[in-house]
Formats: C-alpha cells, sequence, structure tokens
C-alpha cells in the first residue's frame, strides 16, 4: 500500500519541478495582480484613486483594468517613480493634484515586488 503514496508524492513533485518550483501558498505576488511578472515587462492599470501618499510615492487604488481586462481588484497599491506627474488634457501636474474618485491610467512595472508606474494619465477627473 505504500507504492501508491510513494507515487503520489513523486508525481506531485515532478509536477512542481515542471512548473519551476515556485509558488506561494501564503499571499498574492503583486506583479501577478498588477500583469507584470517582472522587471521589463510592462503593464498598464486603470483604477480609481483611493488615496494618495506622497511621501510614500504611493497611490492606493480600487483597480478596474489590467491590460484592458476586466479586473476588479479593490485597495491595490501602485508606487511611481520621483519625478512622475500626472497627465491631463496635454499638461502636466503633480501626483498631489489627484483626488479620490480620480481614475486614472498607469503604465508600469514590476520592481521588486512592487507596481513601479512610469506615467500615469488622469481618465476621468472626479471634478467633471
Amino acid at each position: 500500500m505504500r507504492k501508491p503514496h510513494l507515487l503520489s508524492l513523486i508525481g506531485i513533485a515532478v509536477l512542481v519541478a515542471a512548473c519551476g518550483g515556485g509558488f506561494d501558498l501564503g499571499g498574492i505576488d503583486l506583479g501577478e495582480i498588477l500583469g507584470s511578472t517582472g522587471p521589463g515587462d510592462g503593464s498598464v492599470v486603470e483604477g480609481s484613486v483611493l488615496t494618495v501618499d506622497t511621501a510614500e510615492r504611493r497611490i492606493d487604488l480600487d483597480v478596474n483594468y489590467i491590460n484592458n481586462l476586466r479586473d476588479d481588484r479593490a485597495n491595490s497599491s501602485i508606487w511611481y517613480r520621483e519625478g512622475v506627474q500626472v497627465e491631463y488634457q496635454n499638461e502636466m501636474y503633480p501626483v498631489s493634484a489627484l483626488e479620490r474618485g480620480d481614475v486614472i491610467r498607469v503604465e508600469g512595472e514590476n520592481q521588486n515586488g512592487r507596481f513601479l508606474a512610469s506615467a500615469i494619465t488622469l481618465v476621468r477627473n472626479v471634478r467633471g
């Protein structure tokens, strides 16, 4: 009776090895959430601004789209590089000008487990 059990364990080990061996049962990889698997693998995220933390250079979003695919991810965080500004109607504004409810489109990539924005566009201003 031990052989089927042993064969099952060997089968699982082979499957894990074939899949690259890396999986995380404890949490969700931010790169996977935001569609970017690693540096240089860019993604586009669109969502509504929840909060802006300029000290941490972080924007918390209620995500609507990832890479043009509908995907609802409440309370997802993105970070932005120093000097990144928000484009709106062909003009540039500081990230601090964003307000709760503004819809933004963010281009960026996964950097050390964080989605790092390289460009932010205001799609819909909450004030109209």
